[in-house]
């Protein structure tokens, strides 16, 4: 303000002193001129003459002079209007204080004291740390003292009390105030209310923390409906391992009681004792190999492996291979993406295998002769595809949204848990990044994977 009011106290006192210099000119003039006239005359008419001059002159100024003071006062009470109303707007729309070398209040504003609850007459005098909150540091206010007492400006977040023991937020900017020595000699504070902003900020915080934590139960949660799925595959494993052993079992004992025969009734030869320890060390080579075959499956590892469709499906075949004979299921495979791509295998290679299952379950449960899996892979817009059919009639379509719920089954002796094709979702859509998707066909049920083949890749330095 004190730019635009200036300009107007000078022009106003400069129409002033004008009339002023205008009336000494006028003398001086009539002085330099008049002076040889004077000769002629007489001191009498000299005195009149000058006299009515001068009382001209006289008058011309006053007049001008009267008028201009007029102007003047109508201008210094729109200045003083002016800033009487900037100061109202000032103290009704600005969080201001000023406090002594004390911290003594000697001015609030009309805000400060509607924020604050206290009026103006209980501010005044009374020290600064009256608002202040418990929950604020005592370093922060030393830190400040320290700013201010150097001449310098201080600004940051304040939380202070208000009379009825609330609080508020403030962004608070605090200047020293010199004198003419540059000695500090009062404190001026100007602050913005920033509750609303503290509020939200703490919103944020709270529901972070909810959602961190339901996050972490949900994943809890997930792990334990995992290893639930794990479970009831493992029992299923176990009839699978039995099928499995049975013949090669039976094939052992057949040709150990053959050699054990042949060696009572000494019509043994060495060819034929060792091609009966060969058949045996074959047998027990393919339990061993069904072991291990199953105890990899049931690894708790996620790491990532560069493999393909064909080696995945080849391992998992393997374990499925004797319960799809016995019940004279076909199982084919048509292989149009070849390429190696990494993802977590053990948990793709539980994901198919539940797949299968539950065709073969199906198939079985409709009582479908001449059952038929038909497993798919192709690529589509850079993506990989796995698919997997079935001929056991399709889902009810009024199952078919619920089919990936937790603990719902479609089997009608309940014999499943209920999570299998729920964790295969949670595998393929939260550990993969793929789709898992239902549909029914012509002849039955066809499940649907599809995978980023680049979504993974392994570090320089990983082995295989």
């Amino acid at each position: 303000m004190k730019n635009k009011i200036s300009p107007k106290l000078k022009n106003i006192r400069s129409s002033i002193l004008t009339p002023i210099a205008f009336l000494l000119m006028a003398i001086f003039a009539i002085l330099f001129f008049y002076t040889p006239y004077m000769a002629d005359k007489n001191i009498i008419d000299i005195a009149k003459e000058g006299s009515i001059i001068v009382l001209a002159l006289v008058t011309y100024t006053s007049y001008t002079l009267v008028k201009r003071e007029k102007r003047l006062l109508k201008t210094n009470d729109k200045l003083e209007k002016k800033l009487k109303n900037i100061l109202l707007d000032f103290d009704k729309n600005v969080i201001a204080s000023t406090t002594d070398m004390d911290g003594k209040i000697t001015y609030a504003s009309e805000l400060f004291c509607k924020l604050s609850g206290y009026k103006k007459e209980e501010l005044i005098g009374r020290n600064h740390n009256l608002i202040k909150h418990g929950d604020m540091p005592k370093a922060m206010y030393e830190e400040m003292l320290k700013t201010l007492q150097a001449g310098k400006t201080w600004r940051g977040e304040i939380k202070n009390s208000t009379k009825d023991g609330g609080f508020y937020w403030v962004d608070a900017i605090v200047s020293p105030v010199l004198d003419g020595s540059g000695k500090v000699i009062e404190y001026n504070s100007i602050r913005q209310d920033i509750t609303s902003k503290k509020e939200l900020e703490n919103l944020n915080e709270s529901l972070k923390a909810r959602i961190s934590k339901a996050i972490a139960e949900a994943q809890e949660k997930e792990q334990h409906m995992l290893k639930q799925s794990k479970m009831a595959q493992m029992g299923e494993m176990l009839s699978m391992i039995a099928h499995q052993w049975r013949q090669p079992l039976a094939a052992i004992s057949s040709t150990a009681s053959s050699l054990e025969v042949k060696m009572i009734l000494k019509d043994i030869d060495i060819a034929t004792l060792k091609s009966g320890i060969k058949d045996i060390q074959a047998y027990s080579q393919h339990l061993s190999s069904t072991i291990n075959d199953f105890r990899n499956f049931f690894i708790d590892s996620k790491v990532l492996t560069k493999t393909s469709f064909e080696s995945i499906l080849n391992k998992t075949i393997q374990i499925v291979k004797t319960s799809l004979d016995k019940r004279d299921i076909i199982i084919s495979f048509q292989n149009h993406f070849e390429d190696e791509f990494c993802i977590y295998e053990n948990e793709f290679e539980q994901v198919v295998l539940n797949l299968i299952k539950n065709a073969e379950d199906a198939i079985v449960e409709n009582s479908i002769k001449n059952g038929i899996i038909e497993i798919k892979t192709y690529k589509l817009n850079g993506k990989a595809v796995f698919e997997v059919f079935d001929n056991a009639r399709g889902i009810d379509n009024a199952l078919m949204e619920k089919i990936f719920d937790p603990y719902f089954s479609t089997k009608s002796k309940k014999n499943g848990t209920g999570l299998g094709l729920y964790m295969s979702k949670i595998i393929i859509e939260n550990h993969c990044f793929g789709t898992l998707e239902a549909f029914n066909t012509f002849e039955g049920a066809m499940f649907r994977i599809t995978l980023n083949p680049n979504e993974f890749s392994l570090p320089p330095d990983a082995t295989q």
